[in-house]
């Protein structure tokens, strides 16, 4: 190691990783997911931010309607853009079935023209009925 080389990091808090690791836009959006309990670390839902992450950490990870299985390859602790990014971590797995489920269930019940007539004719009554 030279004297210009900086020393890899062992471990670093979760809220800041998540956030270095453009997982979450903000430390604040990390930090209040991981006390929701979106976030798991090695399997155990963690309620603190400040929890230390290792370098073969396994985190999953609850947005929406997507989860992730990440594994940590880098520890980071400052920002840097999305191509470096995607460096510091490897997807396992990503489970989007309840997301194709939803989007597949509203998909069903998109009414057409004349079906939005009707309802627009049925609201309008409605209110008509309602005003007096």
């Amino acid at each position: 190691m030279t004297v210009f080389e900086k020393p890899k990091l062992s471990q670093c808090r979760l809220d800041l990783w998540l956030w270095a690791a453009r997982l979450y836009k903000t430390r604040n959006l990390a930090a209040s997911n991981i006390k929701k309990g979106l976030v798991r670390l090695s399997g155990k839902i963690t309620t603190k931010p400040a929890s230390p992450l290792n370098v073969g950490s396994k985190l999953v990870i609850e947005n929406d309607w997507v989860r992730k299985t990440i594994l940590v390859e880098e520890i980071a602790v400052k920002r840097v853009s999305f191509e470096k990014a995607k460096a510091f971590y490897k997807i396992l797995e990503e489970d989007n079935k309840q997301a194709k489920k939803f989007f597949q269930s509203r998909e069903k019940y998109k009414p057409n023209k004349k079906a939005r007539r009707n309802l627009k004719a049925l609201k309008e009554k409605l209110n008509f009925l309602s005003n007096n």
